[in-house]
Parts: structure tokens; sequence; C-alpha cells
């Protein structure tokens, strides 16, 4: 009877294996989407126009050509998060959390400058929930941890030791040899996907963008990568002494475009009035170059026209392909510099009788 008695006990305590597809069976709950589940949305850490973004369990990315205010941005999303009231449109929507923000690229006077520019636009009661790193010596990886530690096992046990919300790596390419290599990039992107849903923190990565003046794709294989696997992407844009940020991609709402510029001592400011008068001029003169071409086309300016003689007009005078005289006179009727009553005659608009009278020449 003892040695019955042993067995079972025995066979309680090291169950046989399962068949495989039973395992399978077990594992696969781990992974399917239950309706009697109620999966909760992400927690959004800041709202930008009213609209919630950074959220929690998810990465983000910003992109933008070489030294055009990536790292900015990220300052000032830091100081939002953290209590700061520069922007009115970027809002923090927790009044308390922490901050880790992991520099790759700079020395570690640049990076103190990070911190200082982030320190000038909070409280002095959230200093301590800041916290910044220079990697920009730190090895991409390492055979033996204990002598040096590679800059991604640096970010994931800093992630497990001090439980951030909001995470900043600048730049992400330096976490791997070639930001052109397919297993690489998968491997990495995957692994910060994990690291920030396992930690429920948001992990904000900086990429440059391709050389190209217009465009504006993160660069390489990387670059594709995050595309696929970002909840969000900002694109930073330099133009004047402004920086404008737009939310290129959004699983969800797109936040509005926020500009900004810095001050005397390189802190960020907000810009949108600034912003607001760039674009308003820059309208105006693109209406007056415009004006001008069609002007020249139709030469009487009391004259009214049909469309079709007004587009024969842009080919005669101009020598624009057949696509391009469309553009041109379907751009010149959005402009209101060519008005019509019945939608088949048209005639230029006089702004002298609006007062305004600017000119390409005010470029």
């Amino acid at each position: 009877m003892k040695n019955i008695l042993e067995k079972i006990r025995e066979a309680q305590n090291n169950p046989a294996p399962l068949p495989e597809h039973q395992v399978f069976i077990e594992k696969r709950r781990e992974y399917v989407i239950d309706d009697a589940i109620e999966y909760p949305d992400p927690e959004y850490l800041i709202e930008i126009g009213g609209v919630p973004t950074m959220p929690k369990g998810n990465i983000v990315a910003l992109s933008a050509k070489w030294k055009n205010g990536k790292t900015f941005f990220c300052d000032i999303l830091s100081a939002a998060f953290l209590g700061g009231n520069s922007f009115a449109a970027i809002q923090a929507r927790t009044p308390d959390g922490k901050v880790l923000f992991f520099d790759t690229e700079q020395a570690k006077s640049d990076t103190a400058r990070i911190r200082k520019t982030i320190k000038a636009m909070i409280p002095e009661d959230r200093y301590h929930d800041l916290q910044v790193y220079c990697l920009r010596n730190a090895d991409i990886e390492c055979e033996d941890e204990r002598e040096q530690i590679s800059r991604f096992e640096f970010i994931s046990k800093s992630i497990q030791l001090d439980k951030p919300d909001l995470v900043f790596i600048d730049g992400i390419a330096d976490l791997i040899y070639n930001y052109n290599d397919v297993i690489e990039s998968q491997q990495v992107v995957n692994k910060l996907a994990a690291m920030a849903n396992e930690f429920n923190c948001c992990i904000v990565v900086v990429m440059h963008q391709n050389k190209g003046s217009n465009d504006k794709n993160m660069k390489g294989h990387l670059g594709t990568m995050l595309y696929q696997k970002c909840s969000d992407v900002f694109n930073v844009e330099k133009s004047g002494n402004l920086f404008v940020v737009s939310h290129a991609v959004s699983r969800h709402r797109s936040c509005e475009d926020i500009a900004f510029k810095l001050d005397a001592n390189a802190v960020p400011m907000d810009a949108v009035a600034d912003r607001q008068q760039q674009v308003e001029l820059e309208f105006r003169l693109k209406r007056a170059k415009l004006y001008e071409q069609i002007a020249l086309c139709i030469q009487d300016s009391a004259a009214t026209m049909q469309r079709s003689e007004i587009v024969k007009a842009i080919k005669d005078q101009l020598g624009y392909a057949n696509r391009k005289r469309y553009e041109m006179f379907n751009e010149a009727v959005k402009m209101g510099i060519l008005k019509t009553s019945d939608k088949r005659s048209y005639c230029l608009v006089d702004f002298s009788k609006n007062n305004d009278t600017v000119t390409s020449q005010e470029s």
C-alpha cells in the first residue's frame, strides 16, 4: 500500500508531459482575444491640443533631418510631463511620474545641457523625477557584462530599476551596428516594444530622416520597422528660426502642429503666434507669385474667360504640361485669384480693393 501511495504522490508532483498539440492549446490562451474580458485603453501621459498621446506600453518615434530640433522636442515633452507650463497646448495627464533620458550621441557636456534645459522649464520640486544619462562611450554589445555594460542592457536595467513612465532614447540607431540590417533592426525594435509593454512605460526613440530634402522617411530598415511598430511618429522640421512639429503617423487621433523657437539661452519657447504669422506671409507670397503668372496669361485684368480659355493661355504663355495647367488653374480658384459666378466664366480678382497689395517682390 505504501508503495502505491508513494507512486500516486510522485505522479501528482511530476505530471506526465502534455502532448505537443495540448501544449500549444495551453500556450494559445495567452494570445487569444476574449470577449469576456474588457481590455482597457492605454494610459496616455501627455495631451497636445487636447488630444492624448504618448501611450504607456508603446514606442513612439521622433524624426527629423540632422540638427533640426529633435532633441529640443524631447526636452519639451519631458518638461511638460514633469509639470512645466511653457507650452499651453502640451500638458501632462498625470500629476506625477518619472522620466529617463538616454543620450547615445553626444559628449557629456552636451548631455548635461539637455538636463539643464529641461530643468529650466520645470518646477524645482520635480528635478528628482528626471534622470539623464550619457551613453556615448558605452559599447553596442559586450562579451562580459561584469566588465562593461552595453547601451541596450544599460537602458533595460535602468528601466527595470527606476520604473519610469516616460523614456527617451536619443538615438536608437546607436543601439545596433547597422540600421540597414533587417535582423538587427527587427530585434531592437521588438525588444523595445516588449520592454515598453512589460514595464508599462512609453519609450520615445529619436531617428534621423533620409538626407534628401523632400524625403521625410526615417533612415534604413530600422526606420521602416519603427513605422510599422510605433503607435505614433512625429516629424520635426526647421522653418526659418522656428521649429515645426507635425504628427505624421498615429494609430488613433492626430495632434495639432506645434511650433517652437529658442530663447537667448537656447531654451525652447512657444512660437504658435510666430508660426501663424509665418504661414500667413508664406500664403500671401505664394498667392502673389501665382497672381502674377495668371495675370500674365490673361493679360486683360477686366476680361472674363472660360476655363478652357484660361488653361490654353497658361499653355501658350508658360508652356506647362496638361496636368500642370489644370493644377495651376484650380490653385488660382482655391486661392481666390480667379472668381466666378456660374463656374463657367472666370475673371481676375482685384486685390488692391481689399488693401492686399502683396507682390512676390516682397520675398
